[in-house]
């Protein structure tokens, strides 16, 4: 079988390139043959190398370059790389795409689309759009702008025949449901670099420290704001938070860092941006917590690096992926809806360590190791083939 794979690897690093890896590198192991549409063919090998991927792996890939012009942005290059190379992607029994389908992917023979979530949700049901859109009237124009132009380059009806759709989390599935009703989705969570974690963890065989972690993208909808908050809340001078994510929105950088001069609390915080692989895993393995403090977060799995490490997770309570996929509200992990509760919460676990059952957090890690996702995604997808 002959299959697609569009994608720009290394555009917004995290979790999206791990899961482009994890499905390429199934698809390769089971024996497809596999091509790779992007602007980038040099993204790939970054994206390995930073998650410590065996390039060897991905040596039966073909990579095709389509040019995009580097002044179009995420997902519109998207559209521009599918419609460039249409004529080659109609020849290949399947092709994927993450979040969105480009509408004249809907003449493909099969689409099968990952979904973290998708920009097409967020239009039609107006969910999740980022602050940078909403705070202020340039960004409502931008918005207004690109709600009216993606509904002409993309689908925004996902019912045809020939379109299946994997939803990374309960909150996906069901945005994607009510939004674009598609006749195939099922739900598979993405793939975890477990077993990879759990060496590095006993090869550098920290001991733990009183130390709260954060880990993730920088800006405003993840919420770090109210973790330094906490920090000065809690005052406890043996307690440190760290601050770990890619810098994606350097304005809010800034009121993060004034803000800890505010509070006077930089002793106890500190920032570290654009951190290596290396660096958050030597701090998860030092953490006893993890923080996740975003209001609406679809999966989460930086939560789950923080489980196999041996940190407890502290996540938002409500209907978002940490709560609801990770620790089961409640169940392997605590939960929050303030900065009080979050404080209450880091303090009862830095005071009793038997707070949570760190056995049962670090079984329940296993749940979603890459071995876990590449089984349920090839179960999947040789459904997908054989219809």
């Amino acid at each position: 079988m002959d299959i697609a794979v569009v994608y720009n690897f290394a555009e917004h690093p995290g979790g999206g390139d791990l899961v482009a890896l994890g499905i390429i590198e199934t698809l390769l192991e089971r024996g497809y043959t596999v091509s790779l549409y992007t602007f980038q063919p040099e993204g790939i090998r970054r994206a390995a190398l930073y998650f410590d991927k065996d390039l060897k792996t991905f040596d039966g890939l073909n990579v095709r370059r389509i040019e995009a012009p580097k002044a179009i942005k995420h997902p519109y290059n998207i559209y521009v790389i599918t419609k460039k190379a249409f004529s080659e992607l109609k020849q290949h029994d399947l092709t994927i795409f993450f979040d969105d389908i480009p509408e004249p992917a809907r003449e493909l023979k099969k689409i099968l689309v990952y979904v973290h979530y998708p920009h097409a949700a967020r239009i039609l049901l107006n969910q999740l759009v980022s602050y940078r859109y909403r705070g202020t009237l340039k960004g409502r124009i931008v918005w207004k702008l690109h709600s009216t132009l993606f509904r002409r380059y993309f689908l925004t009806n996902w019912d045809g025949e020939n379109i299946y759709v994997i939803a990374n989390s309960t909150l996906t599935y069901d945005h994607v449901f009510r939004a674009l009703r598609p006749r195939h989705l099922v739900k598979i969570y993405p793939p975890v670099q477990v077993r990879q974690i759990m060496v590095y963890t006993q090869r550098v065989g920290r001991s733990k420290e009183d130390l709260v972690v954060y880990v993730g993208r920088i800006q405003p909808e993840k919420g770090i704001d109210d973790v330094i908050k906490v920090a000065a809340l809690l005052r406890r001078s043996d307690v440190k938070f760290k601050i770990m994510g890619f810098g994606y929105d350097n304005k809010y950088l800034e009121y993060l860092r004034s803000l800890v001069k505010e509070l006077g609390i930089q002793r106890g915080v500190e920032m570290e941006v654009n951190a290596t692989r290396e660096e958050v895993l030597e701090s998860l393995a030092k953490a006893k917590v993890i923080v996740h403090p975003a209001h609406y977060e679809p999966f989460g799995i930086a939560v789950i690096e923080g489980l196999v490490a041996g940190c407890i997770p502290v996540v938002r309570k409500g209907f978002n992926g940490p709560w609801i996929d990770i620790v089961e509200q409640g169940r392997y992990g605590l939960g929050f809806e303030n900065p009080e509760e979050l404080a209450q919460a880091i303090n009862t676990i830095i005071s009793d360590s038997r707070a949570v059952n760190i056995d049962d957090v670090a079984k329940r890690a296993l749940e979603f190791d890459e071995e876990v996702f590449k089984n349920r995604f090839v179960a999947y997808l040789e459904d997908i083939l054989a219809s």
